[in-house]
């Protein structure tokens, strides 16, 4: 598979890294901005949001995100997978805000061509189809690395190649 592969797409957290975000109080603080009982997604739920709800959604999941900072993991699998294609076009897409992404790279030395965040999509598959169009590259020719049934959903419905990686059970 290696050699055909032109581009390289990877999945951040729980792929490369584990981020121990503290979901529960994340979805307590959106309950409260959006004034609703209960937020079961949170992707679900901000999809329908616009403006500067979304704005104020995003700015306490990046206040959640920096607090996990202390306590982020290098997941082994992922690393071995990112080290292997050196020299290929390695992107990065996430649902981490840029502010997190940030911090992450430099704290673990990764670095991308190219980075899609949650302020550019929410959608796992349109991330995916926004780094094959800014290279011009041939789904066929494009590999995407995740940790989740959705991320292989995702890769399949776009028509490129996947690895699943699994989580916590690699990391140091």
């Amino acid at each position: 598979m290696e050699g055909h592969i032109k581009l390289v797409i990877f999945d951040l957290d729980g792929t490369l890294v584990h981020l121990p975000i503290k979901y529960e109080g994340l979805k307590n603080e959106i309950s409260r901005i959006l004034k609703v009982d209960e937020v079961n997604s949170i992707l679900e739920t901000i999809s329908n949001v616009e403006g500067n709800l979304r704005r104020e959604i995003f700015e306490v999941w990046d206040k959640f995100e920096l607090e996990a900072l202390q306590n982020l993991k290098e997941n082994r699998d992922g690393m071995e997978i990112y080290n292997r294609f050196h020299g290929k076009t390695r992107c990065l897409v996430t649902l981490q805000g840029m502010s997190a992404v940030k911090k992450i790279l430099e704290k673990t030395g990764l670095s991308f061509d190219y980075i899609v965040t949650r302020e550019d999509s929410l959608s796992r598959s349109k991330q995916i189809k926004m780094v094959i169009e800014k290279f011009g590259a041939n789904v066929k020719e494009t590999l995407f690395v995740g940790d989740r049934e959705s991320d292989r959903r995702a890769a399949e419905e776009v028509g490129c190649s996947f690895i699943f990686v699994g989580e916590e059970s690699n990391c140091f």
